[in-house]
């Protein structure tokens, strides 16, 4: 990927839109609506980070965001319902490696939202970025072991799951395991093709 397409994309993080979503930057003024779902034991059961323990943890996560914002780092977008602006997760790049023209996606959903797909369209939506806008060649997800339904929303969108490894990573006070899940632009343009 050029770095001239990364800096363009993220200097100003564009709003992208679906049909029932926003995807913008998150502000202070969602903080209450990202404390409602950051806050749930069942949001971060399988993520790095734990719940969100009062409004001052969630008031310093969208600070940072802020910060990722104004330097121009790829970060969240947040997932923002369309008919309140309500936001209700989040959906970014984790991760960008320009050498290697490779990405790492992320997501996060209020568990009140889910079952919807939402999410669905949301990572469609990036994916589409990521391939067409930036140009990335390759899009990754890594996903903690017992998380069926992130596995089965990589799947949907033409995900392939390509490897396990076990005990990798010490979360929480525990090694879990996480496997691999990822799409080549080679393989979401045929996709789109098919569909």
């Amino acid at each position: 990927m050029d770095d001239r397409k990364y800096r363009k994309v993220f200097r100003d993080l564009p709003v992208l839109q679906t049909d029932r979503l926003y995807l913008r930057k998150i502000s202070p003024e969602d903080l209450f609506d990202m404390y409602e779902y950051a806050s749930e034991d069942e949001v971060s059961r399988y993520l790095l980070w734990s719940p969100h323990l009062n409004i001052a943890e969630t008031r310093g996560h969208i600070e940072f965001l802020q910060k990722q914002y104004r330097k121009g780092q790829a970060t969240d977008w947040g997932v923002a319902l369309k008919a309140s602006n309500k936001l209700i997760g989040t959906c970014g790049f984790a991760n960008v490696d320009l050498h290697n023209n490779k990405a790492e996606i992320g997501y996060v959903l209020s568990h009140r939202h889910r079952g919807k797909g939402y999410m669905r369209e949301a990572v469609r939506r990036v994916l589409a970025l990521g391939f067409g806008e930036l140009g990335l060649n390759r899009i990754e997800a890594r996903i903690l072991e017992g998380n069926t339904r992130s596995e089965r929303l990589a799947e949907s969108v033409g995900m392939r799951l390509e490897g396990t490894l076990k005990q990798a990573l010490l979360i929480k006070g525990k090694y879990k395991t996480f496997s691999y899940y990822a799409i080549t632009a080679e393989d979401y343009y045929e996709g789109q093709a098919t569909e």
